[in-house]
């Protein structure tokens, strides 16, 4: 059974609440409206030449890049990726639009805000799987932006989205054999950029990644689907973890690597034989 799709914008769109949306807006460039400074290590997708759709109004730029290819890909799935990408725009900009207006009554400084959007195609370009990963930065006058992460993998054999409930063919024990092997090296990568060799296993367990795993099967769906290198079969699964999900905001996001030899004797039958354990996995250009 397919399972309904993560895709949590509340965090980023959390300050529109409650705003009546925009009446007008104009297209302009982002390069003529104030940006904050964005870090160099985000981790966010770099758009390898995608198509741009850029809008905004004085008090907010917004910045949307689609896939290269997404006029080739199924209709379907294409229109589905256009909806995630301009999901929450409108309110992104009302909310702008409110907070200039409060600023302006009030006699402080406005910060403009701006969002940035990046939909990447990461997995497999021909057979069954296909993956794509949406990368959300937004800056509302805060001390930093807010990150997300959005995934999307599509059978095109189905014609439909799917998730972790439909590539596994036991949920309960595909979730625990995935813990094991993620938490496994969420600590060796937590070590290293934490810069503190002598962080035991147990302290990094307890500081963030215990409360994350446990009781979360959502947390199991942040995956994308990863080609092999030199070749377009599936290879392993890559998980996105954005900032807050099981490190400090300081650490920035992670991406944890899960080759296909680690769970392909959980795999639902229709996937089983599709997942090349003897390639390596490709790099996506995501990670930090």
């Amino acid at each position: 059974m397919k399972q309904a799709s993560v895709f949590l914008m509340s965090a980023i769109f959390l300050a529109a609440c409650g705003a009546e949306a925009v009446d007008e807006t104009e297209s302009v460039r982002v390069s003529q409206l104030p940006r904050p400074e964005q870090p160099s290590s985000s981790g966010f997708a770099d758009p390898n030449g995608g198509i741009a759709i850029v809008s905004g109004t004085e008090a907010a730029s917004i910045d949307i890049r689609l896939p290269a290819r997404i006029d080739e890909i199924d209709p379907k799935l294409a229109a589905l990726i256009r909806q995630r990408a301009e999901d929450g725009k409108e309110a992104f900009l009302a909310a702008a639009q409110n907070d200039r207006a409060d600023a302006e009554n009030e006699g402080y400084a406005f910060r403009s805000h701006s969002l940035t959007v990046s939909w990447e195609e990461v997995g497999p370009r021909e057979g069954t799987l296909r993956s794509f990963l949406g990368s959300y930065a937004a800056y509302a006058g805060g001390a930093h932006p807010n990150f997300q992460f959005s995934m999307l993998n599509w059978d095109e054999g189905l014609g439909e989205e799917i998730g972790f409930g439909d590539l596994f063919e036991d949920d309960e024990a595909a979730r625990a054999v995935m813990a094991d092997a993620l938490q496994a090296a969420l600590i060796i990568a937590k070590r290293e950029r934490l810069n503190d060799p002598d962080l035991s296993d147990e302290q990094l367990m307890d500081s963030w990644l215990r409360a994350a795993f446990d009781n979360n099967d959502v947390i199991f769906e942040n995956f994308t689907i990863a080609r092999g290198v030199d070749s377009e079969a599936p290879a392993g699964l890559v998980y996105h973890f954005e900032p807050y999900t099981v490190g400090a905001y300081a650490e920035g996001p992670y991406e944890i690597a899960v080759p296909a030899t680690a769970f392909v004797d959980e795999l639902a039958p229709r996937y089983g034989g599709l997942f090349d354990v003897d390639v390596e996995m490709a790099r996506s250009a995501t990670a930090p």
